[in-house]
């Protein structure tokens, strides 16, 4: 069908169109199923990824040979015993839309195995979807669809730089809307203007939302040296759990220096729990940055801000989404020179 559309003069003739309705024929049906190889998405995505030269040819003017080396996996000794992450799901996804319903006995296809639409999607933390998981919720839609979310707190390799980026890759049905929340219920205001100062860096042309509250202490700026850098954390922490009575705080810090918190935090008698091996039910919490973001605290202690702000996988809008962790305390401690956007 692709290579016969070109040659069709009606230009309103439409290759998709012609798929559906050759799709619905069922003599048609039993006929490709009788002379076109049947694959699964799952089997598809098994084959190509378990060999070297097939990922050379798809990959080819696409990817370069490192990004193609990076997606090869060793075939598992059966395709029911292969092996997905949740990142091939959209893979997957593409696939079934790509190959279509498979057909069961008698090249029948069961409405069951058609992608089924709703009349209205809402997708919060929309920033934090690829590209190919859009894709994903774009064919499961009407075109009536809510998304929310933070361009400032995208992170990743597919981060997201304006909402353009995002849009496109929705349902063009209808003309989209954009609002702009501009009040901000949670996050006190010295807070947020302490944090919102990395904005034009993290999100150029994102303005920080208006707080509506006070904060019962300005965010505080520590400076140690560095081998006294783990006693002032603990220290930091110890004065925070007397102060909140009943609150949660959490200790955010680079995702190499988790251990060494921890460990620093035990030899004193600490108590704290570990984001990721435990739930944040501990009154202190140790929080790799890398999954701090959506979490919400009384109060929070970020150390070594600079960091992260310079670890490729975190930079500026990791740092921000790290210094809006808390509802009412902030405290910073480093070991080196803040960030330019942080300095008084």
């Amino acid at each position: 069908m692709s290579m016969l559309m070109p040659s069709m003069r009606d230009a309103e003739y439409n290759l998709g169109e012609a798929r559906a309705r050759l799709r619905e024929i069922p003599e048609f049906r039993r006929l490709m199923f009788q002379i076109w190889p049947s694959l699964s998405p799952t089997e598809l995505l098994h084959d190509l990824f378990g060999s070297r030269a097939l990922l050379k040819s798809a990959a080819k003017d696409v990817l370069t040979d490192q990004e193609a080396e990076a997606l090869f996996r060793a075939r598992a000794a059966s395709r029911d015993e292969a092996i997905f992450s949740d990142a091939d799901a959209a893979l997957l996804d593409e696939a079934r839309e790509l190959l279509g319903p498979r057909p069961r006995k008698g090249g029948v296809i069961d409405e069951a195995d058609e992608i089924a639409t709703f009349g209205h999607i809402v997708i919060d933390e929309v920033q934090d979807l690829t590209p190919m998981q859009l894709r994903m919720a774009s064919r499961r839609s009407s075109g009536a669809m809510t998304v929310v979310g933070d361009i400032a707190q995208a992170t990743g390799p597919f981060a997201p730089s304006d909402w353009n980026a995002v849009l496109k890759l929705l349902p063009k049905d209808r003309a989209a809307r954009v609002a702009e929340l501009s009040v901000g219920y949670r996050i006190p205001r010295e807070i947020m203007e302490f944090a919102g100062r990395l904005l034009a860096t993290a999100a150029p042309g994102q303005s920080a939302p208006t707080a509506v509250r006070e904060a019962d202490e300005a965010p505080r700026v520590v400076r140690v040296d560095a081998d006294a850098l783990l006693a002032q954390v603990t220290g930091e922490a110890k004065e925070l759990v007397g102060a909140l009575d009943s609150g949660r705080i959490a200790v955010v810090c680079p995702d190499d220096m988790a251990d060494a918190v921890s460990s620093a935090l035990g030899a004193a008698g600490v108590a704290h729990g570990r984001a990721g091996s435990s739930a944040l039910e501990a009154t202190l919490t140790v929080v790799p940055v890398g999954v701090v973001k959506g979490l919400e605290m009384d109060a929070v202690i970020v150390v070594e801000p600079t960091a992260m702000y310079e670890h490729p996988d975190v930079g500026p809008r990791g740092l921000y989404v790290a210094l809006t962790r808390s509802t009412q305390r902030l405290v910073v401690v480093t070991s080196r020179d803040l960030p330019t956007e942080l300095r008084d």
